[in-house]
């Protein structure tokens, strides 16, 4: 299992939308499809250089959050929704079994990308995750 799915199932166990690797769900990986309307797609890019000391990664990761045409709640919404519910998670595994040390928002919320070529509204929200490259190990007393 990839890091992406990991992320994508976490984010459907939190309830923010359905995970689905071919068509009929809301939470998709790399790109929007052309349907459903309100739906996301999750993508990483670098984060801060690596330190060889440290026991962790910090990829930075972009989910892309569209709404409706005839409604321009409904993107922004969802995006609050995907922000208000990874910003300040932490120390917990993943679906995949990646240990996630925590999970911080790059920006105040959500931020506006335009519309699409249907006129759908588009919003980011960009985080920086942690996560271990070893499993967390109990600390003696």
């Amino acid at each position: 299992m990839t890091l992406l799915e990991e992320v994508a199932l976490y984010l459907e166990q939190l309830g923010l939308g359905t995970y689905k690797t071919t068509t009929g769900g809301t939470i998709y990986l790399l790109k929007l499809p052309q349907s459903p309307d309100e739906c996301m797609a999750i993508t990483f890019y670098p984060g801060p250089e690596s330190d060889g000391g440290l026991q962790y990664d910090s990829p930075r990761c972009q989910i892309r959050c569209r709404g409706t045409k005839n409604d321009r709640t409904r993107g922004y919404a969802l995006a609050k929704s995907v922000y208000d519910a990874l910003h300040g998670q932490g120390s917990q595994h993943l679906p995949g079994g990646t240990w996630m040390v925590q999970c911080l928002g790059w920006q105040g919320g959500p931020a506006p990308m335009g519309f699409d070529g249907n006129d759908r509204d588009e919003w980011v929200v960009n985080v920086e995750f942690e996560f271990a490259t070893s499993a967390p190990r109990a600390r003696a007393i």
